[in-house]
């Protein structure tokens, strides 16, 4: 079977799964404006397009004669392109019209109050729906090609993380060596950094989300990076906690209490468990050590053509029963304000009762450099 054979498959499964949840609301058919989850029902990765799909599996792609060409080659399938003349709204609501759709859901998330009542005016005939992540339902759990690139997407990222180690050192500044990481993943053949990169040392890495900043490394300082690759739209996110020189011994002991959390946490990322069975796992026993002040962010979220899945209002981890081929972080934490912190992520794979850790970087001892 050709490459855009086995893609139409695909996509055509992914298909009929939303389908159905449009189906369980009685409506007709859903417009989608998130660009992931056109590029999901489509593999047009262009950033300006809309994307009618109704219950007889019709496919309205509204976009522009930049992406014409790029439409046509990577979009596999029965698929009605239009480039848009008008105003946006008014040739969905042309579009709309033409398909006689008569309840239509709208993605929530990505359309604003204003365009929504204008939808409502241009086209009168409609219900309108607002609904919350359909199409990241089904996206949650990959298939084997999303699954693949996820695989590849982690693995430029580990090799561009060991292609930096050398550069973490006394005087190194964070945005150099965030640049050159996210320079790596292009040269190891990623599309660029799935967000941005996150080096904070000393006491900035009491920070949970401590961005890359002119901050000099210093000897005795302890170095939290978390990072990841985007590959073919896929996001990889990873997170390493790294000591430069000799760093104070209670740096050491959380640790290896944070490295035991994530032991604790992963083990319970099993099919059948919720996501707030995998947070108290981890989170339960750094209480028990004395720190459970100083975790204050969730456990993990999903990832995937977006690097935060499973972690929006509709669709929280915490709520959200782990199923097979599910990929999730499990990313415990200690962060001792005025004195440095401790991360350690991985993503995940649920695989039964036997979760697969995809990123495999050392981890079972502090890095020291």
């Amino acid at each position: 079977m050709a490459e855009k054979d086995e893609l139409l498959t695909l996509i055509n499964r992914r298909i009929s799964k939303v389908i159905d949840l449009i189906k369980e609301q009685n409506a007709d058919g859903l417009l989608i404006f998130n660009q992931a989850n056109y590029r999901y029902l489509t593999n047009f990765t262009g950033e300006e397009a809309q994307l009618i799909l109704t219950t007889q599996g019709d496919r309205i792609l509204l976009s522009d004669s930049r992406f014409d060409d790029q439409i046509k080659a990577q979009a596999p399938g029965e698929i009605s392109v239009i480039m848009k003349k008008e105003d946006q709204d008014v040739e969905i609501a042309k579009q709309l019209q033409k398909a006689n759709l008569k309840k239509v859901l709208v993605e929530g998330e990505f359309v604003s109050a204003v365009e929504f009542n204008k939808l409502q005016k241009l086209s009168p005939q409609v219900d309108f729906e607002i609904c919350e992540e359909l199409v990241e339902k089904v996206r949650n759990v990959k298939d084997s090609l999303e699954l693949e690139t996820l695989r590849k997407a982690i693995d430029i990222s580990m090799d561009s993380f060991n292609e930096i180690l050398p550069l973490i050192k006394p005087g190194a500044i964070e945005r150099k060596i965030g640049a050159k990481l996210d320079y790596y993943f292009k040269i190891n053949g990623g599309d660029g950094p799935s967000f941005d990169t996150i080096i904070a040392s000393g006491v900035r890495s009491a920070w949970a989300h401590g961005v890359a900043s002119d901050k000099m490394i210093e000897d005795g300082d302890i170095v939290v990076i978390d990072f990841g690759a985007f590959y073919h739209g896929y996001a990889a996110d990873i997170t390493r906690t790294v000591a430069v020189g000799k760093v104070d011994q209670e740096m050491h002991k959380i640790y290896q209490i944070v490295h035991e959390a994530q032991r604790r946490g992963i083990a319970a990322a099993v099919k059948g468990n919720h996501g707030s069975d995998v947070d108290k796992a981890a989170r339960s026993y750094i209480t028990e050590q004395g720190y459970g002040q100083y975790f204050g962010h969730g456990i993990g979220h999903g990832i995937g053509l977006e690097i935060h899945e499973l972690c929006q209002p509709a669709l929280p981890f915490g709520k959200q029963e782990l199923l097979n081929n599910m990929v999730h972080t499990v990313e415990p934490g200690i962060y001792l304000p005025n004195k440095g912190g401790v991360r350690i992520e991985d993503d995940i794979l649920v695989h039964d009762q036997t979760p697969e850790t995809l990123s495999t970087l050392p981890k079972d001892n502090l890095i020291s450099l």
